[in-house]
């Protein structure tokens, strides 16, 4: 279980650094408030979104299958529905980027699969390595 919440401590700081820099960048080169509010908003609910999914299946793990099964669609549901709020608030409100938004909604599963691909060290050996019949 230790594991799981350093795996997820992990992704969540790597989110926070990448919407860091990607604000930073925003700021430093559009110099547009609503680019910056919109990586704010999206990522914000992505970090949010992601811990509740960890813990959603941290108590389905505990339950019987059936009932596991129900827990985790309704969560889904709930969640998906706070992402297309998240996209509606950001359409219809002038303050916020659209598409900072999306990119806010996207960054932790970024992480999710850089993490993946850069932590496997054997994945890069086999890339590099030369086949010798």
């Amino acid at each position: 279980m230790e594991k799981v919440k350093e795996l997820e401590r992990k992704i969540i700081r790597a989110a926070v650094i990448l919407l860091g820099a990607l604000i930073v960048i925003a700021a430093l080169l559009l110099q547009r408030i609503t680019v910056v509010l919109g990586l704010i908003f999206g990522g914000a609910i992505a970090i949010l979104n992601f811990i509740e999914l960890s813990r959603t299946l941290q108590r389905a793990v505990h339950k019987a299958p059936a009932d596991a099964s129900a827990y985790t669609t309704f969560k889904y549901f709930i969640r998906f529905a706070l992402s297309g709020v998240v996209l509606y608030v950001a359409a219809v409100n002038d303050q916020v980027d659209f598409l900072a938004t999306i990119v806010g909604l996207l960054s932790v599963k970024l992480v999710v699969y850089a993490t993946n691909l850069f932590d496997d060290k054997n994945f890069f050996k086999r890339i590099f390595k030369r086949k010798e019949d």
